[in-house]
């Protein structure tokens, strides 16, 4: 058991030093000796746990995906929040959020790296559509949507909020956010076919 633990440690240590050397100096521009050096294991140590630097790319984007289902599944239990919102900010809530996540997103969208954008989108939409369901069946049980592809209607939100939230696919500026994000809400509200006007307390939040 002990040494199991300590394989793990090992293996979240060097996804750690990657994560931050990504967001420092470039995918491109990190070797595996630079994540070496850091964590201070040999190369052998390192191929036991990865294979290749890209397959470490793709563990760190496994991570990040379930960061963001974990956020998704905090904010579902908020019963405090109206089942309806609770389901929007969970889809709202999965650009990654530490530290030069940006930046690591920007190494995403790199012609060499759309392989593993579209692999996140993959492992994104399964995790999300699993997580989000249930409040989805909810929310209908209970007359506040009316749909009759609920599944369907999840995996639209995921994506489209995916490619609306993410500053470097569009260029879009700053200032254009609010509208991006009430129109979002907007047709989030229709697909669902909830009620009219049941976002605009919400929407009001990007005046």
């Amino acid at each position: 058991m002990r040494t199991i633990k300590a394989g793990e440690e090992r293996r979240k240590e060097i996804l750690l030093t990657a994560r931050k050397l990504f967001v420092q100096k470039g995918y491109d521009q990190t070797s595996i000796n630079d994540i070496l050096k850091i964590v201070d294991i040999a190369k052998g140590t390192f191929y036991y746990y990865y294979s290749s630097k890209e397959e470490v790319l793709q563990a760190i984007i496994m991570d990040i995906v379930y960061e963001g289902a974990a956020r998704a599944e905090q904010i579902l239990q908020d019963t405090s929040i109206p089942l309806l919102k609770r389901i929007v900010m969970a889809v709202m809530a999965q650009a990654p959020e530490f530290e030069g996540a940006h930046k690591l997103a920007e190494e995403l969208h790199k012609v060499d790296n759309a392989k593993l954008e579209q692999q996140y989108r993959k492992v994104m939409l399964k995790k999300m559509t699993s997580v989000l369901e249930g409040a989805v069946k909810e929310a209908g049980e209970q007359d506040i949507i009316h749909t009759d592809f609920p599944k369907e209607c999840i995996e639209s939100l995921l994506l489209m909020g995916h490619m609306m939230f993410d500053c470097d696919t569009f260029l879009w500026k700053a200032e254009e956010y609010p509208v991006k994000v009430k129109a979002f809400l907007c047709n989030a509200e229709r697909m669902f076919g909830a009620k009219e006007g049941e976002f605009q307390e919400f929407m009001e939040m990007f005046e």
